[in-house]
Formats: structure tokens, C-alpha cells, sequence
């Protein structure tokens, strides 16, 4: 039998080797670690099968680029093993961002995503805005968003 999937809070440093290899593999180390990291207010989870990291999501306040609201939070950096895909993890790691993002008074959620990963936002009743966009590092994405409350 499969040992469940359990997501925990984790460091900044411990998204790193997952950030490198499944989002910016050809790029510098230096280009995962995101500004606002570090933040008192940002949030680093992990969703583990055993001891082992398989998903990773990073959420902190900020408003969409478009919006002034105090009460929104930004999704960064979410990423699964290639092995996990499909399996929960990032769910677990997504629902764990959310939940926290909701008790820290936070009423919107929203993110860049990388056009493959629409269909997981969907499922997770995240919403698509505008159109697709090009990030020259990462490729193509949309903005999208799941209200909180």
C-alpha cells in the first residue's frame, strides 16, 4: 500500500531543488528564489510521501498587478515530481496554501500558471483571466484566480 500524502509547512531553502528541476531547469539556482521568500508573511509548504518532497507551493500578500486589494495573496512556485503528478500531492500542497491564505484574512488567491497546468487549477476551482501571456524564463501562462470566501 501507497503511503498517504501529507503536506507541512517547510522552509524556503527546501523549494529550491524542486523550483530548479521542474521549473526552470536551464536556468541559474539563483532564479528560484523568489523575491518575498524570506517574508515574515509568506508561506512554504510541502507535500511529502514519507520522508520524501514530491510538491511545493509558496503563497504571501500581494495584490495582482491589476488590483489594490490588501486582502489578496499570490501562489508562487508551485511544482510536483513528474512521479507524483496525478497522484494528490500537489492538491494537498495547493489546499494546504489555500486554507492558510483564508485564515490569514486573505478573501483572493491568484497566480501566473503555466498553461499545461490549467486543467489542475480548474479541478481546484481556480478561474482563468485574459489571455495567455509569454514569461521569456518560464514560458507560457495564464493569470488566474479563486476567490476565498
Amino acid at each position: 500500500m501507497t503511503e498517504p500524502v501529507e503536506a507541512r509547512p517547510i522552509d524556503a531553502t527546501a523549494t529550491y531543488d524542486l523550483r530548479h528541476r521542474v521549473l526552470r531547469p536551464d536556468a541559474p539556482m539563483e532564479d528560484v528564489q523568489f523575491d518575498g521568500d524570506e517574508l515574515a508573511t509568506t508561506h512554504h509548504m510541502g507535500a511529502f510521501r514519507g520522508d520524501a518532497l514530491i510538491a511545493i507551493a509558496t503563497v504571501y500578500r500581494e495584490a495582482r498587478p491589476d488590483s489594490d486589494g490588501d486582502d489578496e495573496w499570490r501562489l508562487r512556485g508551485m511544482a510536483a515530481e513528474p512521479a507524483a503528478r496525478g497522484t494528490g500531492a500537489g492538491r494537498a500542497a495547493l489546499d494546504a496554501i489555500e486554507a492558510h491564505a483564508r485564515a490569514e484574512g486573505g478573501r483572493l488567491l491568484w497566480c501566473n500558471a503555466r498553461t499545461p497546468a490549467i486543467g489542475f487549477y480548474e479541478r481546484a476551482g481556480w478561474i482563468v483571466l485574459g489571455e495567455e501571456f509569454e514569461i521569456p524564463s518560464a514560458g507560457p501562462h495564464y493569470v488566474m484566480e479563486k476567490p476565498l470566501s
